[in-house]
């Protein structure tokens, strides 16, 4: 009886990391794919001659802090894996 439940206990925990770390690597990539979207639309709107579009590409920024410092993140785990 002990030994099935451990051994459901196992299988059950590693099922559920195996599907966090897929789950965390497609928030990654979706992370990575609207940060890279972001930079485009800043340099495009910076680039403009029109106050408001300048203005949006100056706004863009406070969605692209916290983005680049989850990207730095994702970048040092994976280095440290490599390691």
């Amino acid at each position: 009886m002990l030994t099935t439940i451990t051994t459901t206990t196992t299988t059950t925990t590693t099922t559920t990391v195996v599907a966090a770390a897929s789950q965390a690597a497609v928030f990654g990539a979706i992370g990575v794919v609207i940060l890279i979207a972001l930079l485009i639309a800043k340099e495009l709107l910076s680039a403009s001659e029109n106050e408001k579009a300048m203005l949006l590409g100056r706004i863009t920024g406070i969605a692209i802090n916290p983005l680049l410092f989850a990207f730095l993140t994702i970048v040092t785990v994976k280095v440290l894996e490599v390691l």
